[in-house]
């Protein structure tokens, strides 16, 4: 008898990749594109163009996996990938699709994505400038403490002569930084890693946020910037035609701070059952005024999304002046009081030098 045969076992074809994530610059950009080449090409075509065309290889891997989507008979909203794209970009998509508008809603689309990224990009370079300034005059200020005025406080203390209070306040502290400054270190970057493992609670999560919202100064910030954002993504998903209990939902996970997002979510609960936008205005913790007034004169006159997009941009404008304002006041404020602390310390080891050296010339102390 002859042997059977035995056939070779069969290779898996390897699983497809998942399409990489896409910064919110590049996301912008590509929405961009897209709009522009929708105005004049099919949607499949305009894919095809961008995803021949040179660039970065994370955002071929996107635009070819929505390319055999589309291919494969999908429609757009449900071509693009859900690891690059939000879902209220693929919500608002999908309304420009079922509407016959896409190209317009695209370019509505864009010119909301580009918004966020200027007010990302605005908010970090207001922080970065005075939190580098603060790193590096600290980083000065404690190299000081733990480096110089220690291989100067024997030839101080040895001399036998009191020595004035500044100066033995500087070397106490002097004498601590050295000898506490590591534990405190290490157990300040505990506590930021408890307190970063706490907040993963959503229940925790949100009632920090809610206090955050209620420090003077910071909170007023906070809830102006929670107030764009939500204002103008929802404002655009309701201009594309998403029902506005939708577009709440959608709006909703693209918020920063956790109670705003808890409050959108409630909202979009009470418009789903049948209540008015207006009516859940109040569970929106330290909403800007202007907002609230806005968003219920725009749902009475039916003009809710223009009113909305209006209330952002002059949001936006009043939070880019308060930070202008801010940031010209910190700078200067910083640099006087590190540069003060800096002038104590010199002034704190040169006091007693100065004292010895009269001593030794034999004239009174002052």
């Amino acid at each position: 008898m002859n042997a059977p045969l035995r056939l070779p076992p069969q290779r898996r074809a390897p699983a497809p990749r998942r399409p990489p994530r896409l910064s919110p610059q590049r996301r912008a950009v590509m929405v961009r594109q897209l709009a522009t080449l929708a105005a004049v090409m099919p949607i499949s075509d305009a894919v095809a163009t961008l995803a021949r065309q040179e660039g970065d290889r994370a955002e071929k891997a996107v635009l070819a996996a929505t390319h055999r989507a589309l291919q494969a008979g999908s429609p757009l909203a449900r071509a693009l990938p859900a690891e690059a794209f939000p879902a209220h970009v693929r919500g608002t998509v999908a309304a420009g699709e079922q509407s016959g508008r896409l190209a317009l809603l695209l370019a509505r689309l864009a010119d909301t994505l580009e918004a966020e990224v200027s007010l990302r990009s605005r908010l970090l370079a207001a922080l970065a400038y005075p939190a580098l300034l603060l790193v590096v005059a600290g980083g000065v200020i404690a190299a000081m403490l733990v480096f110089v005025v220690p291989g100067i406080a024997e030839q101080l203390t040895g001399s036998g002569q009191p020595l004035p209070l500044i100066t033995r306040a500087v070397l106490a502290a002097s004498a601590f930084l050295g000898a506490w400054g590591l534990p405190i270190l290490l157990l300040m970057l505990l506590a930021a890693g408890l307190l970063w493992l706490l907040l993963q609670a959503p229940a925790r999560r949100a009632r920090f946020d809610a206090a955050l919202l209620r420090v003077p100064g910071l909170g007023p910030w906070l809830a102006a910037v929670e107030a764009v954002r939500w204002s103008r993504l929802l404002g655009t998903m309701a201009g594309a035609g998403l029902p506005l209990a939708e577009a709440l939902e959608l709006t909703a996970p693209t918020l920063g701070n956790a109670a705003w997002r808890e409050g959108t979510q409630a909202i979009a609960l009470r418009v789903r059952s049948g209540a008015s936008l207006s009516s859940g205005l109040g569970l929106l913790p330290c909403a800007p005024p202007l907002l609230l007034s806005l968003a219920r004169s725009g749902e009475a006159s039916g003009r809710l999304a223009p009113l909305l997009e209006g209330a952002a941009v002059t949001l936006d404008q009043q939070l880019a002046d308060r930070s202008r304002a801010v940031l010209a006041l910190a700078e200067p404020l910083i640099i006087v009081v590190m540069g003060g602390i800096v002038g104590l310390i010199i002034v704190a080891v040169l006091l007693p030098i100065l004292q010895l050296n009269q001593l030794a010339a034999g004239a009174p102390l002052p």
